[in-house]
C-alpha cells in the first residue's frame, strides 16, 4: 500500500488545511476553484490585498452613496393615477441610510432601508471587515430584528476577526475562511463550501460542503438516492458502463455518514464519482451537514472535441485502487481542529 501512497499524484505533498472549523489534508500544489462561506447568515465576500487606504476608501464612498440615495414610498393605484405617477412612486427627501457603525478601527456596519418611512418595512444591512490585507464584505437582511441587537451581535464578531495564512492551523477558537479566522464560540449558522483542484489541469476535484444541521437532515438517506444517481448517469449515455465499487456507512470526523462510490468507464475515457454525506448534529456545530464529493476524469464535451482533445485525456489521473485511496485518505484525514469550538 505504501508504494501507491508514494506514487498517488492526488495525495502528492498533502499538508493540514483549515476550512471552517474543520481541518483536511490537502496537498499543496492543489488549487481553490470555488469558495462560499456565511456565519450568522451572513453572505461574506473575501477579497484578498487590501491596503488601508483602499479600504476606508471603498467604505466611505458607499456609506456616502447610502446617505446620498433617497427613499420612495409606493402609493395606492387609484391615487398614482390621479397624480399622474403610472408606476405608483413617490420619491421623498429620507436617506437610505438608517444607522453606521464602526466597531472598530478597521470595521464598519451599515444599516439602511431603500422604500418608505414605516418602521415596519424591511431593513438591509452590510459589513465591511479589514484584517492584514484581507477584507471581508457582508451583506444580509435584518427582517424583523431589532437594530440594537442585530448591531450588538455584528460588532461582537466583527471585532473578533483575525488575519491568518491560508496554511496556517490555528490554536485558538474559532472558524476558518480564506485569508482570516473569525474568532469566539460557535454560531447557530455557519456555511463553509470549498472546490479544490487536487492536480490543476487535470480533471480531479475535491468538493466540500458544510452547513449547520437541521433535524430534516436525518431522513435523507445517500444509500436510498443510488437508483437517482444511475438514471441521470443513464441520461447521460452511461446505463451500461457503471459499477458500484463501495456504497454503506462509515464515519468522517467523528460523524456518521453514508458513501457511494462509482466508477464509470466510457469508451477509453475513466470516471470515478464518489460521494459522501453525513446529516450531523443541530445541537452542535462540531458536527456539521457535511456533503464530500471527490470527482475524478469527466465527459469530453464537444468543446474539448473541436479543441483536439482525446478521451484518454479526460480521464482519471488515478487507476482504480489509487482513487479509492485517495477517498479513504482524504476522509480519515478530516477532523475537528482542537481548540476550534
Amino acid at each position: 500500500m505504501e508504494p501507491i501512497m508514494n506514487n498517488n499524484p492526488l495525495l502528492a505533498g498533502s499538508r493540514p488545511w483549515c476550512i471552517g472549523r474543520f481541518v483536511i489534508d490537502r496537498p499543496a500544489h492543489s488549487e481553490i476553484g470555488y469558495e462560499k462561506y456565511e456565519f450568522t447568515g451572513d453572505k461574506i465576500d473575501i477579497t484578498r490585498n487590501v491596503s488601508l487606504g483602499t479600504f476606508q476608501y471603498k467604505v466611505d464612498a458607499r456609506e456616502d452613496e447610502l446617505r446620498e440615495k433617497k427613499r420612495t414610498i409606493l402609493i395606492p393605484y387609484k391615487e398614482s393615477v390621479k397624480r399622474g405617477l403610472p408606476n405608483g412612486v413617490v420619491g421623498t427627501e429620507i436617506p437610505w441610510l438608517e444607522k453606521a457603525v464602526s466597531p472598530s478601527q478597521t470595521s464598519r456596519l451599515l444599516i439602511y432601508r431603500q422604500y418608505g418611512d414605516h418602521l415596519n418595512l424591511p431593513l438591509d444591512g452590510e459589513g465591511y471587515v479589514l484584517t492584514g490585507s484581507t477584507m471581508l464584505s457582508m451583506k444580509f437582511d435584518l427582517g424583523g430584528s431589532v437594530i440594537q441587537k442585530v448591531i450588538l451581535d455584528e460588532s461582537d464578531w466583527y471585532r473578533n476577526v483575525s488575519y491568518r495564512d491560508n496554511w496556517d492551523i490555528p490554536t485558538e477558537r474559532g472558524f476558518c475562511i480564506n485569508g482570516a479566522l473569525i474568532g469566539g464560540p460557535s454560531r447557530n449558522s455557519e456555511v463553509a463550501e470549498q472546490t479544490i483542484s487536487m492536480i490543476p489541469g487535470k480533471p480531479s476535484l475535491f468538493v466540500i460542503k458544510m452547513r449547520d444541521a437541521v433535524e430534516a437532515d436525518r431522513k435523507f438517506s445517500l444509500l436510498k438516492t443510488l437508483p437517482d444517481l444511475r438514471n441521470d448517469l443513464k441520461e447521460r449515455g452511461y446505463s451500461h458502463n457503471v459499477r458500484v465499487l463501495r456504497e454503506g456507512k462509515r464515519q468522517v470526523a467523528g460523524m456518521d455518514a453514508e458513501e457511494v462510490l462509482l466508477s464509470i468507464k466510457d469508451g477509453k475515457t475513466q470516471v470515478f464519482q464518489f460521494y459522501l454525506q453525513a446529516p450531523g448534529d443541530p445541537n452542535t456545530t462540531a458536527q456539521p451537514h457535511t456533503e464530500i464529493q471527490l470527482l475524478l476524469g469527466d465527459e469530453l464535451s464537444d468543446a474539448d472535441k473541436d479543441s483536439g482533445m482525446k478521451p484518454e485525456d479526460m480521464s482519471s489521473p488515478v487507476d482504480e485502487a489509487g482513487a479509492i485511496q485517495a477517498w479513504d485518505t482524504l476522509l480519515n484525514s478530516m477532523h475537528l481542529r482542537p481548540g476550534a469550538m
